[in-house]
């Protein structure tokens, strides 16, 4: 009797490590199913990096043609700069000359009509 009652104990500890070892394999494939997913997310940030590697270093060079280009339009500009200036003296230069030779012809129509 101890025998039979052993044995119905050691079937409901078999039955239960059974419906344990299904609720473990139910776990285990809802694991491996996130590992799957945390490895195409892994992926694709992965892929992502490369991508914006590559942006960086296409950045790095657009930012040098652009601060190559900078530089030339500075010394563009400067250059612009140096011949208005040399132009408004030239103007100046012009104007005083204009205005001296209107009061030559004054001071000659003057003369022309004292004679």
């Amino acid at each position: 009797q101890q025998s039979s009652t052993e044995i119905a104990r050691l079937q409901e500890v078999m039955k239960t490590m059974e419906a344990d070892k299904s609720l473990l394999s139910e776990e285990l494939g809802l694991a491996n199913e996130k590992i799957v997913a945390l490895e195409e997310v892994l992926a694709e940030k992965e892929s992502k990096i490369v991508i914006l590697g590559g942006s960086e270093e296409n950045l790095k060079k657009i930012l040098s043609e652009k601060s190559a280009q900078f530089e030339e339009s500075t010394e563009t500009n400067s250059k612009l700069e140096s011949a208005l200036s040399e132009a408004n003296d030239t103007i100046t230069t012009l104007q005083s000359e204009v205005s001296s030779s209107a009061e030559k012809i004054k001071f000659v129509s003057e003369d022309i009509v004292n004679v």
